[in-house]
Parts: structure tokens; C-alpha cells; sequence
């Protein structure tokens, strides 16, 4: 359960965190004016991506032209792409396609940044993973994007899931009115990003894969809603561990212990993932045994000081 729960939170090419956007009735602010590109990139970091990919991420989101000319790896152009469509660079976006970047690349970058003159060119360059454009508009608050790949004939159940993890209620109401009945996945979405009236609404519907829902609420630190999960019927605790100990929330981690969790390798797995010492220290405390995977984890996250934490309990 908890593997599905983070797969979620990296089906965007470009993810992100919750925005500061939260008036339904506002115009649509680009998510790119909202996060710090240092957000976004903790993020990417916080899901897997390689500091290599990062880096070349980075290096498209600020439009460093000299890095994309020393790129020949079709994997790096490809992040480079999507960092320079996220922040509305046309031109580099251009040179980008040039150098063999695939135009699905951009498309979802482009559609959670707001970017309808990017998404129009990647559409007109042949880009065809609606899906993913759908997703990252609907994430990123983008009515008129959103329309574009609901008329191309996308399934608007990514768009619920975007949507719901964006915090925006005019966007997932639009996908219930379209047809949207992944109410399951919604929750995930919206309980990792900590919006209560969203995961009412889709538990409303008839959402019921509460331990989905706990998973991301404890990753995202949201207690109210761990509380509310699990008044609903939430009992796998050891993915509530894993989530809170990987997002650094030490009272969430506690109050799943208490209910009952023991799996303690998964929680020194995640707390090594997001390089939260005192949770490493717990779960070491706790018994857990699984030192190697956890060294490795802390060791490709850059977490030095876990890291050491870890071998020295190795050696003991």
C-alpha cells in the first residue's frame, strides 16, 4: 500500500508541493510564481530523482544555456526540457526538441507551470500523454489548460488526482461533473497535500482505501488528517510509520506506534530516505535490522550524518 502511495506522489514529470493558492474563486497563479525552485527540487529529491537529473532540472528551470549545450544524454535533455517548459522558457523548450527531447517532455512541465503557449507547441510538436498534461494542469490550478486536455479525450480521473494534491475544489468538482470516479486515488492526492475539505468531499463519494490516505497524510505531516483517516477505519499502521518517518514527523511516527506498528525496518527505511536523524535513532532503538538498506537509502539521499548513525550501529 504504501509503494502506491509514493508512486503517486511522482506520476508528474514535474511534481510539487502544496501551493499557497488556496482561493477557489482567484484567478489561476502559476505554480512556478508560487514554489522556489529549491522546493521543487527538494521534492524531486524527496521522490528518487537521481542529483544528477536534479541538477540538469535546475539547470533548464533557470535557463543555463551553456549546460544544455554540453548535453547529449536523451535522459538529461529530457529533464532539462521539462525544468525549462515548468518555468515558460519557449525558446530553450525549442532548443531542447531540437537536441532530440521528446515532446511529452515538456507537456507536463509546461501544463503544471501554466504555460498554454508551451503546452500549444508541444501539442503541435506531437506531444500525446494528455494524461500527464491533465495531471500537471490540474495540480498547478490551470482551468483553461485543464479544458484543452479534457477535450483532448483524457480520462478526467487524472485530473482528479492532480487536482485533489493541488488543493483545488473548482478542478476536482470539475472532474466529478466529467466523469471522475477514482475517488480512492483523489484521496491519496489530497491527503498527501493536507486538504481536509477535499478529502471529506471524496470520502463523501465513497472513497475507501483509507490506508491510502494515511499513507500520504503522514507523509505530509497533516496530523488532522491521520486522525480523521483513522477514526474512518485506517489500520495499516506500518505504512503511516514509513510515511511520517520518511517526511521527519516524529509525533505521527509516535502516534503510529501506539496504535500498533512494528514493521521498524520500513520506518528506518523511510526516516534514512528523508535523512531524519532522531526517527533513525527511534527505529535503530526500536530493533530495527535492516541496517544495509537503510545505509544504501541514506547514502544515495546525501544524508552524511544518518549515514554514520547507521554504521555506527552496524559496528555495535
Amino acid at each position: 500500500m504504501m509503494k502506491r502511495a509514493l508512486l503517486l506522489l511522482s506520476l508528474l514529470s514535474v511534481p510539487c508541493v502544496v501551493t499557497s493558492c488556496k482561493d477557489d474563486t482567484a484567478p489561476a497563479t502559476s505554480t512556478a510564481m508560487v514554489l522556489s525552485l529549491d522546493k521543487i527540487c527538494d521534492f524531486l529529491k524527496s521522490v528518487g530523482v537521481p542529483d544528477k537529473e536534479i541538477y540538469i532540472f535546475r539547470a533548464g528551470y533557470e535557463g543555463d544555456t551553456a549546460t544544455l549545450g554540453n548535453l547529449k544524454d536523451k535522459i538529461l535533455i529530457a529533464f532539462y526540457c521539462r525544468g525549462a517548459a515548468a518555468a515558460g522558457n519557449k525558446e530553450l523548450v525549442m532548443q531542447c526538441l531540437d537536441k532530440g527531447a521528446d515532446p511529452d517532455d515538456g507537456l507536463g512541465g509546461a501544463a503544471w507551470g501554466g504555460h498554454m503557449d508551451i503546452v500549444q507547441l508541444m501539442l503541435d510538436k506531437g506531444a500525446t500523454n494528455f494524461n500527464q498534461g491533465l495531471t500537471g494542469a490540474a495540480e498547478g490550478g490551470h482551468l483553461d489548460i485543464v479544458q484543452l486536455m479534457l477535450d483532448k479525450g483524457t480520462d478526467p480521473n487524472w485530473g482528479l488526482f492532480g487536482a485533489a494534491k493541488g488543493g483545488h475544489m473548482n478542478i476536482v468538482q470539475l472532474m466529478l461533473d466529467n466523469g471522475a470516479n477514482n475517488y480512492n486515488d483523489g484521496l491519496a492526492g489530497a491527503a498527501c497535500g493536507g486538504h481536509l475539505d477535499i478529502v471529506k468531499l471524496l470520502l463523501d463519494k465513497g472513497a475507501t482505501y483509507y490506508d491510502l490516505g494515511l499513507a500520504g497524510a503522514a507523509w505530509g505531516g497533516h496530523m488532522e488528517l491521520v486522525q480523521l483517516l483513522l477514526d474512518k477505519g485506517a489500520t495499516n499502521y506500518d505504512s503511516g510509520l514509513e510515511g511520517a518517518a520518511w517526511g521527519g514527523h516524529l509525533k505521527i511516527v509516535q502516534l503510529m506506534l501506539d496504535k500498533g506498528a512494528d514493521n521498524y525496518n520500513a520506518g528506518l527505511a523511510g526516516a534514512a530516505r528523508g535523512g531524519h536523524m532522531d526517527i533513525v535513532q527511534l527505529m535503530l532503538d526500536k530493533g530495527a535490522t535492516n541496517l544495509d538498506s537503510a545505509l544504501r537509502l541514506s547514502e544515495s539521499y546525501g544524508h552524511t550524518e544518518c549515514a554514520e548513525l547507521i554504521r555506527a550501529a552496524m559496528r555495535e
